[in-house]
């Protein structure tokens, strides 16, 4: 495969959070923040090397953006889906309440573009 053909590792994914549900959504990041190492066994699991989320105020109301990085993103979705983990699971059940479109529902944005600054 060459580099043009390599799938882009990065991910940024979308989602409008329900009215009345930003304090709830921000709470569950708090707890997950306190839940550190099952967060990063389960991202291992998902071969995810980093993952961030935002809430992104907007004019229609709060936005979920999150961002990750993988060497396959569809795969880390799909391991994400069959995850042995509860905390997944508490993942998943708090984006189905939270989220429009639940758990699955998040928008996938196509990148434009993708550098690596190398080393020096």
């Amino acid at each position: 495969m060459s580099q043009e053909e390599k799938a882009v590792p990065y991910i940024l994914s979308t989602a409008f959070i329900h009215p009345g549900k930003t304090e709830r959504l921000k709470a569950w990041y708090r707890e997950i923040e306190q839940r550190k190492a099952e967060v990063l066994e389960t991202l291992e699991n998902e071969g995810v090397r980093q993952e961030i989320a935002f809430i992104v105020p907007t004019e229609h109301g709060d936005m979920l953006a999150v961002f990750s990085e993988s060497d396959d993103p569809d795969e880390a979705r799909a391991a994400s889906a069959r995850s042995p983990f509860e905390i997944d699971h508490q993942h998943l059940a708090v984006m189905d309440e939270v989220t429009v479109g639940g758990s699955r529902g998040r928008v996938r944005v196509s990148p434009m573009y993708a550098f690596r600054n190398p080393p020096t």
